[in-house]
């Protein structure tokens, strides 16, 4: 599962990099936003709707993904 939260975790941030921008600069509603994308991203990769494990795993990667993607 972590591959699968990994792939769809890189995958959103590219897809929506003006949300993972404001994830890192705090915007309000930013996290939000692109933790959604990132659901429904996971949920048409499995085929399923996704556990609340699965979810959190996700998150965790979308997280340190949006954090990676700006500038060094």
């Amino acid at each position: 599962m972590d591959d699968i939260a990994e792939k769809v975790a890189g995958e959103t941030v590219q897809a929506w990099p003006d949300l993972a921008a404001g994830t890192r600069t705090g915007r309000p509603k930013a996290w939000g936003a692109l933790a959604g994308h990132g659901v429904t991203a996971l949920r048409a990769e499995l085929g399923r709707p996704v556990s609340d494990d699965e979810r959190r795993r996700l998150w965790a990667a979308l997280w340190r993904a949006a954090q990676q993607s700006g500038p060094s």
